[in-house]
């Protein structure tokens, strides 16, 4: 299939990167990243309208404020480092380097870098990347973004790309962020399991979600097999020639139909799937500035607080796998309490305002699939409780029908009967000329304060552990 090449004159990338930290750090994490130079975003400081999103770019503040529901405002951008919602933490840049694959050499430019702390222990870092010295081909830009969005290289088509700096030469887009640009956050992250990225089981496939605003020549059309590549992230194959991962025209355009907003066709279109969501205009840079500042604050922010609806799904779905079956009832039990306090004070059907916003908050919601997420995630952990409940039930009824027998047997003794014996006797040799009923009588008493003691020992360790899991969850 011959491909049409496009000419891309300017683009802005975005990366996101989820982490996990544990919730007794955050205090600590937010000192070290003021120590770092990172700035504490707050809508009051309008100083920070231009500070972080490239040359002649700037994100006013007062829209950012209109843009989201008064009940998710306050969250997304609190005043305070106190606050327990999403604290976000920025630093410029303006780095320039260079990304090399075999032959294809790639500059670009690390603007700046966010650390988002978000409620529950989680995190995301965005970075935020332009490539505006040379035009490029649609096929060389989407290749950039295919290999800067891989962490860590596994698969065979993914190895290869290094990036260069005046200050270094790095292997991995990983290396570059955590031994250059964020060395200090390595120590805060979890470390679950060694078969999964930085104690990550829930981050897909090592790989960073991408966002973009492309701009081509004014006036070049834009078909669909350009949109189509944008939204699968279909570059160059491992040779270097151009590619795209369907060769059917119909599948294509029905691709097309379903993954583009097309509310500004055809001079602008957005791109959603789950691996990205990229916008392309063929209009001027300065009458897409707007629609630029808008790629850089309001949808920026829209695009966030879906992936971190997203990601905080995958991580209670990873919590609930690794149960211990019919161990864990206190685990289950947080797990709801967890589900229901992000449920109730962040997860809403709705948070944009605008019109436009909505109908891409939408087509988030439909490709991060978040409504089946919560639905799956909400069942499944009602399906639990209620199965150890039932457990618990089970135990319950064992434990009350031996204490029944026990009081049953004391009752018909008295439990008088070899007490009074050996309160008269020198030893206990005269246990060995008990009758039957007299030994049965001391076996009951005997077993009765011995399960007595162990009930309480259980109950005792089990007040314990359950303290302290909430002391090390808090």
């Amino acid at each position: 299939m011959e491909l049409v090449p496009l000419a891309i004159e300017r683009a802005y990338m975005t990366f996101l990167f989820p982490f996990s930290y544990q919730m007794k750090h955050r205090s600590q994490l937010s000192n070290v990243l003021k120590n770092e130079g990172y700035c504490f975003f707050s809508l009051n400081n309008t100083s920070l309208e231009n500070a972080f999103y490239g040359h002649s770019i700037s994100v006013t503040h007062e829209e950012l404020a209109q843009f989201f529901y008064p009940f998710l405002e306050d969250k997304l951008f609190p005043e305070k480092l106190k606050s327990q919602d999403f604290l976000r933490f920025s630093k410029a840049y303006h780095t320039k380097g260079f990304l090399q694959h075999k032959d294809s050499h790639f500059d670009y430019e690390i603007i700046s870098l966010d650390v988002t702390l978000c409620p529950f222990g989680n995190g995301i870092v965005t970075v935020r990347v332009s490539m505006t010295e040379h035009i490029q081909d649609i096929s060389d830009v989407i290749h950039f973004i295919h290999y800067f969005r891989v962490l860590e290289a596994k698969l065979r088509e993914e190895k290869g790309a290094s990036h260069h700096f005046s200050f270094g030469d790095f292997s991995s887009t990983s290396e570059l962020l955590f031994k250059h640009f964020m060395p200090f956050l390595q120590p805060f992250l979890l470390h679950r399991q060694e078969n999964t990225y930085e104690g990550l089981p829930f981050f897909e496939d090592e790989r960073m979600f991408s966002s973009g605003y492309l701009l081509c020549r004014e006036g070049q059309a834009i078909l669909d097999e350009h949109l189509f590549r944008l939204g699968q992230v279909d570059g160059r194959t491992p040779e270097g020639t151009p590619f795209i991962s369907s060769t059917n025209p119909e599948y294509i355009a029905d691709y097309v139909k379903h993954h583009t907003h097309q509310r500004w066709a055809p001079q602008s279109y957005i791109v959603t799937s789950a691996q990205a969501q990229i916008t392309i205009s063929n209009m001027s840079l300065e009458k897409s500035k707007h629609n630029l500042e808008e790629f850089m604050g309001t949808h920026y922010y829209n695009l966030f607080i879906h992936y971190f609806y997203k990601m905080m799904l995958l991580k209670v779905s990873y919590e609930y796998s690794e149960i211990s079956w019919g161990k864990d009832k206190l685990v289950v039990n947080e797990l709801i309490e967890l589900i229901t306090k992000f449920s109730a004070r962040y997860y809403f059907e709705e948070v944009v305002v605008r019109t436009e916003g909505r109908e891409i908050s939408q087509m988030l919601r439909k490709y991060f699939r978040i409504n089946e997420h919560y639905t799956e995630t909400k069942a499944t952990l009602d399906s639990l409780y209620r199965t150890q409940e039932d457990q618990s039930d089970n135990r319950s009824n064992k434990l009350l029908f031996i204490l029944t027998v026990f009081t049953v047997i004391s009752g018909i003794y008295g439990m008088n009967l070899v007490i009074e014996e050996w309160r008269d006797s020198n030893g206990l040799g005269s246990i060995w000329s008990y009758t039957i009923f007299e030994w049965v009588a001391f076996v009951t008493a005997l077993s009765g304060i011995g399960l007595s003691l162990i009930l309480v020992c259980i109950t005792t360790i089990k007040s314990i552990r359950n303290q302290m899991r909430r002391y090390q969850r808090k």
